[in-house]
């Protein structure tokens, strides 16, 4: 009888302990691609809406959250005018669970890709991994495609202007800035900034970072 009564006290702790916090947001820059010939680029932002784990749950290296949405957000902002368009909000495939992630591959004209990834159980590595790949554009809905096409238009890889191109953009991210310049004999300038809701804005709006 006292075993089962220590035992229904063990298992009272162990269900009082496994708690989560209030609902958090959290956003962050996964990698910026821009169009070529163009002051144009799309902008991959992985978002997550969660309640934080507390307790039991928190040990022993912080705990796994209770995810409440993933999702990938595609921006397209055009540096000349300052628009920035949400041109697409990916929800987490079911089989990319764990370890979610979004990473744009390239433009081709007017469509540019996005490949997701993650896994369906509670590890995430090599073979375990999944991948889903989508065509994006300011015109239609995401399109799940098989890959990203072999011939995608590249941009330079210098920072110097490359030969024959004729308008000039390079962009840097961060996980919450990016910088942009668009002139070869001036610095880099912070111009936008991710808030942890997923909204990317202009840094000149003063949003807090936090």
């Amino acid at each position: 009888m006292a075993l089962i009564k220590l035992a229904g006290v063990a298992v009272f702790i162990l269900i009082s302990g496994c708690t989560y916090g209030p609902r958090e947001e959290r956003a962050s820059i996964e990698n910026v691609t821009a169009r070529p010939e163009s002051l144009q680029f799309a902008v991959a932002v992985n978002y997550a809406r969660f309640r934080p784990a507390t307790g039991i749950n928190a040990f022993p290296n912080g705990g796994i959250p209770q995810y409440l949405e993933q999702a990938a957000i595609v921006y397209l902002v055009d540096v000349s005018t300052d628009d920035i368009v949400e041109i697409a909000r990916i929800q987490a495939p079911e089989q990319l669970q764990t370890s979610f992630s979004s990473h744009l591959t390239g433009w081709k004209g007017e469509r540019v890709y996005i490949q997701l990834s993650g896994c369906p159980g509670s590890e995430c590595y090599g073979d375990l991994m999944q991948f889903r790949h989508y065509e994006l554009s300011s015109e239609a809905v995401p399109r799940s495609i098989e890959s990203r096409p072999e011939d995608v238009d590249r941009p330079p890889g210098m920072l110097a202007r490359a030969p024959g191109e004729d308008i000039y953009m390079r962009v840097s991210a961060g996980s919450r800035v990016i910088s942009v310049r668009t002139d070869e004999s001036e610095p880099f300038v912070d111009h936008y900034i991710i808030e942890n809701s997923g909204e990317l804005a202009q840094t000149g709006a003063n949003r807090d970072l936090d």
